[in-house]
Parts: C-alpha cells; structure tokens; sequence
C-alpha cells in the first residue's frame, strides 16, 4: 500500500482594509506548523490558528527586512521557542536559521524549499510548498517590493523573477502585502498582467524602478527594532500600570502616541497626548514627567516604534504598554472616553464605495460616461496602495467633524495631525508614509 502525503494547511493571517499578508502552514501529519511573516501586533491572533488547528509551531520566517511594520517573528521565537528562518547573511540579530538559497527544510512531510530572492532588499526570499509561492515583497500582484531603499536593486528583482520560470501556471502565488483586498493570484496570471513581467526586459524594468518615492513613516525605527527583535523586560500589563497609578497617581506618567484625533476618543485618565510624528522634536516634554513613562497607542505598534526613538536618544526611563488601548479597554481598567470618529482609513473605505457605487448607478441609470467616476476613484486608491499618498484622506482631515481643538499642559498636543490616511505601509496603523510597493 503507497502512502500519500496530505496536502499542507494554509491559512491566511491579516487585518481587513490594511494590506499586509502573514500565513499559516501546516503539516497534518505531524501536527508542524511554519509561519511566515507575522505582523507583531499579529502575535496572538498567529497563535489562536495554531491552538485552533492543533499545530505546535516549529519554524517562523521572515521573507526579508521589513521596513514597513514591526515583525512579530522574534516574539514568536521567544514564547514558543521556534527556530526564526532568514536568508543567510541578514542583519536580523534573533533569526537564528540561515537558510541558503534552494536549501529544503522539512516539516515534517511538507517540503518547505527556500528560493534566494534579492531586489527589494538583498535578504529578500521566497518559499515554494507543494504548488505554492509564498512571494513576500518579491513578486506582489500586478507589481513587486519597491527597489529604491535599503539597499535594493531592480536588476536583481527581475533575476528574481526568472528563478519562476520552472514553476507552472497553476501555482499559486500568496505575496506579502495587497492593498485592495486581493489575497491570492496564479503565477500563470501574474505572467500575463505584472509589471515585471511586462515591462518589455531587465533594462526596463531598472528604468522603472528606478524612480524613488517617498519612505515608508517611521522606518528608521521599525527597521531598529526588526534587527534586534523585541524586549520583554520593557513592558507592563494593563493591571498593573492601574494598580500603580491607583497608589500613586504619579508612580507612571502616560504617553500616549496615537493622533489628536484618537486620542480624543478613548484614553486613560491624566495621560499626555505626543503623536508618535511629532516626538522626536517633543522629548524635552518627557523631562517635566514625574515618574518613569509609559508608551500607549491603540495595539502596541507605535509605542515600540516610539520606544526606539526614546532609545535613540539615551531616554530609557520608560515601560510600554501591553496591547495599548486596546488590550487596556479588554482588561477591564478605566478610561476616559470623549468623541466617537471613525478613524481616516474607514472614511476612506466607506468613501470609496459610495463613490464607486455612485458611478456605476449613474453609468447603467444616465450615462456611461459617469462610470468615469468608479475609475478614477480606483486609480486613486492604487495610487495610495502604491505611494502611500492618499488624496481623499488629505481631504478627510480637514473636514469637521475630524478637526481636534488645540489643548494646552504638559504633553498634550496642540495640533490635528491625525495620522490615519490610506498607506502604502502597515506598520503605523494606518499612517500616510510610503509603503514599500511598486504596480500592485
């Protein structure tokens, strides 16, 4: 009697309307798990799959350096003691599996074969399983990772592409990032329609990317925090923080680095307000605190990217909050809760769609000349997907009900940046830096 291997479990790992793709691979038989590319804030959700589907994780990846999020990957490594997987030669100091280029790691029946992929960053792979390409940044729907930062090479990125060719059309093709609600594409597709493919050879694809765009926000510090993974020592729960400032109102001082706008919804009580873009010309402010600071955002993501600012510039008299508002607002504690806005990214969302509805109404209804409408909202949101420039989210800032009433004391921000535009990035929560994309 012949055995036949199972096909893996896949799952697929993200936030609606952000962009960024983490994944799930399973050996059923036996009962091996990898990851591949977890968002940070994504840890706990990454761990629920593989509780629910029975799996102990052995292996967790990351495709490359990212620039745009914080990777959840070293975390990962340290709460469930897993190999963490790079392309060898990386900076990432906690990855402690090199793998070379066409090395086979074996998960239990499952074939993991690693592919060296260069050209969004020199540490950039891509991994083949069983009639699957998990792209990373390398190969994206349509487009690929940008080439113009870190350390990038577009001539490089189209060798990459040709390393595919032994691959057939069927083969599923699982990338690191889609900004319009794609989750999957067939190499054979990708062939026909992605700019790489299409650009007409390896010179043109160079003069194509070869335009640099704007950064992703926030890079210096999410690209510090990538490399030398996370520290837990530097956090306090929701329970304790409360206990603390319940004795003592003064024993922590609360940062919170979310926008004006969000922090005029819900907050905790006596907490400052620096938006995360602003404290690095704010930290003078930090001084005037008269116990150790504690960073708040909503999930946790911009208080670690906060935090490396704070450590750029020697302030080490700080903790960070564990699941921000959040995890805050879950446990149970206390806060102060002002307006309800919808954040900038679901004005957009909801925006969008009416307008796109409205063009097709008017199309079938008056004239077809109205489905312009639906088109040039879709340009426009590929362009935010891509550049991480979003017209209507500037527009959105301006309006009303979106403008935050300068305040005044120690800490609190006088201005209405709101920092929740459409982004071509992930790891901001929604912020309007560059992203790290290109013809997605």
């Amino acid at each position: 009697m012949t055995a036949t291997a199972t096909k893996p479990f896949i799952k697929q790992v993200t936030i609606e309307g952000e962009g960024c793709l983490g994944y799930v691979i399973g050996d059923r038989a036996s009962g091996k798990a990898a990851i591949i590319d977890p968002r940070h804030d994504l840890v706990d959700e990454f761990l629920g799959v593989l509780k629910k589907e029975g799996l102990e994780l052995d292996l967790v990846m990351d495709t490359h350096t990212h620039a745009d999020h914080l990777s959840g990957a070293a975390e990962l490594k340290q709460r469930t003691g897993a190999k963490y997987g790079m392309i060898q030669g990386t900076l990432v100091k906690p990855a402690d599996k090199p793998f070379a280029d066409g090395e086979v790691y074996q998960l239990g029946e499952t074939e993991l074969r690693i592919i060296a992929s260069p050209g969004h960053t020199p540490d950039s792979l891509t991994v083949y399983v069983d009639g699957n390409l998990f792209t990373g940044d390398t190969m994206l729907i349509g487009g690929s990772g940008r080439t113009d930062f870190m350390g990038g090479d577009a001539g490089e990125l189209f060798d990459s592409f040709q390393k595919f060719r032994e691959f057939g059309d069927d083969v599923i093709v699982w990338p690191g990032h889609d900004y319009q609600g794609r989750s999957h594409s067939t190499l054979g597709k990708e062939r026909e329609t992605n700019l790489i493919y299409t650009a007409g050879g390896r010179e043109a694809v160079v003069e194509k990317l070869s335009v640099r765009g704007p950064l992703p926000q926030g890079m210096a510090e999410i690209l510090t925090f990538n490399r030398k993974g996370t520290d837990s020592s530097a956090h306090i729960d929701a329970k304790t923080l409360h206990e603390m400032l319940k004795d003592d109102p003064h024993a922590m001082q609360v940062v919170d680095v979310r926008s004006p706008l969000e922090f005029s919804g819900d907050a905790i009580e006596n907490s400052w307000n620096i938006p995360l873009e602003e404290l690095e010309n704010r930290l003078s402010e930090l001084n005037t605190a008269k116990g150790p600071v504690v960073l708040n955002c909503a999930s946790g993501n911009r208080s670690l990217m906060a935090s490396q600012i704070l450590e750029r510039r020697k302030f080490t008299s700080y903790k960070i909050l564990e699941g921000g508002m959040n995890g805050w607002i879950k446990a149970g504690m206390p806060y102060k809760k002002g307006k309800r806005v919808l954040s900038i990214m679901r004005q957009v969302q909801i925006g969008a769609g009416l307008l796109v509805l409205l063009g097709v109404v008017l199309g079938t209804l008056v004239s077809p000349w109205f489905y312009g409408i639906s088109a040039f909202v879709g340009a426009g949101l590929t362009v935010a997907g891509t550049t991480g420039f979003c017209g209507m989210a500037l527009i959105l800032m301006r309006l009303p009900w979106n403008k935050v009433a300068p305040t005044t004391g120690g800490g609190t921000s006088g201005g209405c940046s709101v920092g929740g535009g459409a982004s071509g990035g992930c790891g901001v929560g929604g912020s309007t830096g560059g992203g790290c994309s290109v013809g997605g």
